[in-house]
Parts: structure tokens; sequence; C-alpha cells
């Protein structure tokens, strides 16, 4: 069996109507069996937003015609609640009206993190989507949360009844390469657990690829489908060239669940996915292999790469909150609600950045 991985998927201002895939890419969608994307924006008309977010995105339910050819959605991601309640079930309308499957999504914790489940003549799969952002806390629709041992009790679970196991978070921190301590600790943990796969997104950058006991580990997809607008000022490399190029991941699976993989490089525009030619592919392979031996070093050295982009993470941070937030003349209370999803390792990546500032180690 094949299984297709795409990236990070937005329709917000996509013109949808002259939108287009190459012929190679088409070719790729038809060749795999089953194509999973991350969609990260409500398809909805509802217009009252979450006021706290930086960034709100959503699409009509025309724009979902571009997507044809997937056929499952993952909508644990930062930007499903954007307009709250409405702009999910309005989107879980839309997708069921079309017949589209997805995952990630619900009204409690365990209903986020019910693994969508698909039987494919001999092949038992199983997709479990998980988040930090935008968590249901049981009163409202949201995301299961990452750091839920429910997932390692799914994983057990899944692997007794026989499933390959894929695992599709939206984790990381924004605009850099070298994945944290705190998702190589989740994903290691997943393995451990049983998880044949884990396929990360968010980061809008391509990232490093991870063998851990024998799987595979892909820590960001990058973008696949979003549009320029969106990213207007917000990433620290002013019009950011990594934002247009990355890669989608096809898993061609035996019978005995042991698996190959294949990436497929691609150039992606406002209007466009344009597969990379042979040799434009290996060019991007080769550096991502090479971001990749970051792995095979010691913990000492990943760690010191790693925290040498929290400079660029708290200043991304910190950029966010002051000019999209308007954090400083924001009361009390929605100050704390900017800061709602902190965790330890944020507080880490600012520690670290403030030590890199203060001694010009950037």
């Amino acid at each position: 069996m094949k299984l297709s991985f795409f990236g990070d998927i937005s329709l917000y201002n996509i013109d949808y109507d002259n939108f287009r895939f190459c012929n190679n890419l088409k070719q790729l969608l038809d060749e795999s069996d089953v194509n999973i994307g991350n969609l990260e924006c409500p398809l909805t008309l509802n217009q009252e937003k979450d006021a706290s977010l930086a960034v709100t995105m959503f699409a009509d339910q025309n724009a979902l015609g571009i997507l044809e050819k997937f056929d499952i959605f993952s909508l644990a991601n930062n930007h499903i609640r954007d307009f709250k309640d409405q702009g999910i079930s309005d989107t879980l309308q839309v997708l069921q009206n079309s017949g589209f499957p997805y995952f990630g999504v619900g009204m409690t914790q365990k209903e986020a993190l019910v693994p969508h489940l698909l039987k494919e003549g001999d092949f038992k799969i199983a997709f479990i989507g998980t988040t930090r952002f935008a968590n249901t806390n049981g009163t409202y629709l949201g995301t299961g949360n990452d750091s839920s041992t429910l997932i390692i009790k799914q994983i057990k679970e899944l692997k007794l009844q026989g499933y390959f196991v894929c695992i599709f978070p939206h984790w990381g921190y924004e605009y850099v390469r070298i994945p944290s301590p705190r998702e190589r600790k989740l994903a290691h943990r997943w393995i451990d657990a049983g998880a044949d796969i884990i396929i990360g997104s968010h980061p809008h950058i391509y990232q490093t690829i991870e063998t851990y006991k024998g799987k595979t580990i892909v820590y960001s997809l990058g973008n696949f489908i979003f549009h320029s607008s969106v990213f207007d000022g917000l990433s620290y490399i002013p019009n950011d060239p990594r934002l247009k190029e990355s890669f989608a991941i096809s898993i061609d699976i035996d019978n005995n669940f042991n698996y190959s993989t294949n990436i497929h490089g691609y150039k992606t525009s406002d209007n466009e996915v344009v597969l990379y030619s042979a040799e434009e592919n290996k060019k991007l392979i080769d550096d991502v292999m090479s971001i990749s031996m970051v792995h095979n070093e010691s913990s000492c050295k990943y760690l010191k790469k790693y925290y040498l982009q929290a400079y660029e993470i708290s200043q991304q941070n910190k950029k966010v909150r002051t000019q999209y937030q308007s954090y400083e003349s924001k009361p009390l209370i929605e100050k704390i609600k900017v800061f709602k999803n902190a965790n330890l390792q944020d507080i880490k990546n600012r520690l670290a950045g403030m030590i890199i500032s203060i001694f010009g180690l950037k």
C-alpha cells in the first residue's frame, strides 16, 4: 500500500478556480492509494473570529475542489479554531457533504484523539492527529493535546489489533530547521509505544528526518498550499524563500508493515505546486539529509545547534506579540491568553534567546 503525506494546506486567499498542480504531481496523487494532508483553515463564512490570535484564516467551501484527489484530512492544527465552534462545525459539515474523512477534532480530548481507521484489503491503517494548539477543554470543539497519555494508550491498543499506526502531529516552532527537544521526546515516546511512522507539520518549512528504532520521524513537511499574504512580515527573513519549497513523502508498506519512504520535492506558489525535476529533487534531498545528520551527533551537539536557533524563535515570538497581537496595550486577562499555550520548552527557548542576545553569540 502506498500512502502519501502532504504538509500544511490553507485555502485562504487562494484563487481556487485557477490554482493548479503540475502533471507529475497529479500522477503522484493518482498513484497513491491514500493521500493525506493537514487542512489548516476552517471552511466557513462565519465572521466571529478569535480576536486573541495573530492570524486568522478561512476559506469558501468551493475551494475544497482543489483537493479532490485527497482522501483524508487532519484537522489537528492551530488554525482550526480561528472562527471558534461555528468555524469547526461548518468545516465538518462541508467535509461530510463532500465525502472526505477527517480526524483530529472533537468536543473532548477523547473524541479529538479518536483515530481514523482505514481498512484496504489486508491492510489496516490508523491515523491520529494531535497538537498543543486549539485544544478542547470539554466545553468547546477543539483538538487533542499532543502530551496526552491517551495517545500512548491508543497506540498500544491499535498495535494489538494489527494496525499500522501513523501519528500526524502539528507541533514545533516556525521558521527553524531543527526540531526541539520536546518534539523529539514525544516522537520517541510514541515509537516506544509502537507507532510505525510520525509525520509532522506546523513550522512552514521542512525540517529534519530521524530514524529511531528503525522507524521514520519526519519532523516537518513544510507548506503545501499557503498564500504568501499570510506570511507578510511574519518570518524573520524578508520574502523568506524557504516558505516556497518543501516536500511530500510517500510511504510504501508491505504486508509485514515494513516500509520504504520517498521524498518528492516541490516549489509552491500562490497559484500552483510544481514537483522538482530529478536533479532539483536530489539537491533538496541532500539538504534534508545534511541537516538531519544532527540526529546522529551527541546530545550535547544537538542541543547546542537547536538552542542557537532560540534567538530567532524568541525574536519571532516577540514580533508576533507586538506587531500582530498588540500585546502591550491589552488588559491583563488578554495578556494571559496570549501565553495560554506556553510550556517548559517555550521558557527554555526564551532564556536561551536572552543569553545569546546578551553575550552576542548570534
